[in-house]
């Protein structure tokens, strides 16, 4: 059941960047062609190998934190190395505002403060525009249309339930609502910062990557952070 939802899922989130061009996407060629004039590192040489991107180094320096405090965390959840991540973590007693779902109300939990990098892929730079661009109701609308389309097609071929359906959908709509990017100026060679997820993306010769920051509650001061741990990737690493 949870594949299939997370199989619906992406068909939402991309179905306004992708569209079909022979027997690959538009989105598969930009990828391609990505890594083919990439003028700068490729992705695969920091697959399982983050650590050498973000640093125990970098992540100090920026937070202020001392080293041998940290404690690193890699992980490789999913097979897509995309998807894998490594992050810094500082226990400075800091405690967090959460919804308890049970009791619908507001409660603390102790979090760390860390620095983290993950989503290192090669792209285009018209790609990195495109996909952290704040969707517009018109593409917002023609995603519902091709979620519909498609939930009924494996609705009939039995492939999901309407359970699992509407559970995709709304999952879908809960991740795309209230979407929105700003542009960074004077990081790589564009960056725009996710206003509702609180990531910075960066692009730089051909090479994306997302840093998040968290070690305050003031959103501008983890942007700041994210930001120079970004800058010093650049100059350091690539």
């Amino acid at each position: 059941m949870k594949t299939t939802i997370i199989a619906l899922t992406s068909i939402f989130l991309f179905a306004f960047s992708c569209k079909n061009e022979g027997s690959s996407t538009v989105m598969e060629q930009e990828n391609n062609k990505a890594v083919e004039q990439a003028i700068g590192k490729t992705s695969d040489e920091y697959n399982g190998k983050l650590d050498e991107l973000l640093t125990l180094e970098i992540a100090s320096e920026v937070t202020g934190y001392v080293p041998n405090e940290a404690k690193k965390k890699y992980s490789k959840i999913l097979k897509d190395p995309a998807t894998h991540s490594v992050s810094y973590n500082w226990d400075k007693g800091r405690m967090k505002k959460v919804n308890n779902p049970i009791t619908n109300k507001e409660m603390n939990i102790p979090i760390d403060d860390f620095v983290e990098i993950t989503w290192v892929r090669n792209t285009s730079l018209d790609k990195f525009k495109f996909d952290y661009h704040t969707p517009t109701a018109e593409e917002i609308k023609i995603a519902n249309q091709a979620m519909d389309k498609k939930m009924t097609e494996m609705q009939g071929e039995g492939k999901a339930t309407n359970e699992q359906a509407n559970s995709a959908k709304e999952m879908a709509n809960s991740m795309m609502d209230g979407i929105s990017f700003t542009d960074i100026s004077n990081v790589g060679d564009n960056a725009k910062w996710d206003n509702k997820y609180k990531h910075l993306k960066v692009f730089y010769k051909g090479l994306e990557f997302e840093i998040t920051a968290e070690v305050s509650d003031n959103e501008a001061i983890n942007k700041q952070k994210a930001i120079a741990v970004a800058k010093q990737i650049i100059q350091q690493k690539l």
